[in-house]
């Protein structure tokens, strides 16, 4: 089990996650508390994926000012099955970003396994749970050295270039997270 604790920047939040190795891959659980639009908010987030860091299920909950809400989501075959329907323009993704965490860039950043100076577009689910927002992105990410990586969001023209740690977690997503411990 490996335990994580992040400093998000922008909603002036903290993390405490945990990655745990399990028969078929890894359980990930974590509680996410902050700030949103003057509001607190608690998120707790459950990823099930396989040895290659591919989401197999989730299930995000949030509470913000007294109002609860949850997405969640059950890969079968190549299809996802998102709050209880079949979502086609999600067909074939292996990966989710939850936009509160760097925890879901580290999943692409493990399973993709890129060489330095390799590159790979990739399609996600991108959760925006403070929003209520579930929709297809498309990312890049390139493999600049052993411990960074540069991303892009192609839709949004957003890049940052993410330093990992030795374990290959997200260390220091620039202006956004910190990892503390």
């Amino acid at each position: 089990m490996k335990t994580l604790l992040w400093r998000g920047l922008i909603n002036k939040s903290w993390e405490h996650c945990k990655v745990d190795t399990v028969e078929n891959g890894f359980k990930i659980t974590s509680e996410v508390v902050g700030n949103h639009a003057n509001s607190t908010y608690i998120i707790n987030y459950l990823i099930s994926t396989d040895n290659h860091w591919n989401v197999q299920e989730f299930e995000v909950s949030c509470e913000m000012e007294g109002k609860r809400k949850q997405m969640d989501g059950k890969k079968t075959g190549s299809d996802w099955l998102i709050n209880g329907q079949i979502v086609p323009a999600f067909e074939g993704f292996k990966y989710i970003d939850i936009a509160v965490t760097p925890l879901t860039n580290t999943l692409p950043i493990k399973g993709l396994e890129l060489h330095v100076d390799q590159t790979q577009l990739i399609e996600v689910i991108y959760l925006d749970v403070l929003n209520d927002e579930i929709k297809p992105a498309k990312q890049k990410y390139t493999k600049l050295s052993k411990e960074c990586y540069h991303y892009q969001n192609m839709e949004t023209g957003f890049t940052s270039s993410i330093l990992i740690d030795r374990n290959g977690m997200v260390k220091t997503y620039p202006g956004r997270f910190e990892l503390v411990a």
